[in-house]
């Protein structure tokens, strides 16, 4: 959090949805970074679970600033994870 709020200079709400996106993708990643060898539930509980939030980040639009979604957001996101998972 401490990074997004230094680096991206955002209203909270756009903070808040960074964060959460990085989140979501660095739990993913750590379930990953443990396994030493994944079995085809662990694929499709982990497909299920990004698209669950996909699916909430359109159904949950007072909670998400859906008009910051762009592509320059996916960078963001991608940027922090990278930040928070890379020293594992």
């Amino acid at each position: 959090m401490l990074a997004t709020v230094i680096l991206f200079k955002v209203s909270f709400t756009n903070i808040v949805t960074i964060t959460f996106s990085a989140l979501i993708l660095i739990e993913l990643l750590n379930v990953y970074s443990v396994v030493n060898k994944p079995n085809w539930k662990m694929i499709v509980s982990s497909v299920l679970t990004f698209a669950i939030y996909i699916l909430s980040i359109a159904v949950l639009r007072s909670y998400f600033d859906t008009s910051y979604i762009t592509w320059q957001f996916v960078i963001k996101v991608i940027a922090l994870t990278i930040m928070s998972w890379a020293p594992l």
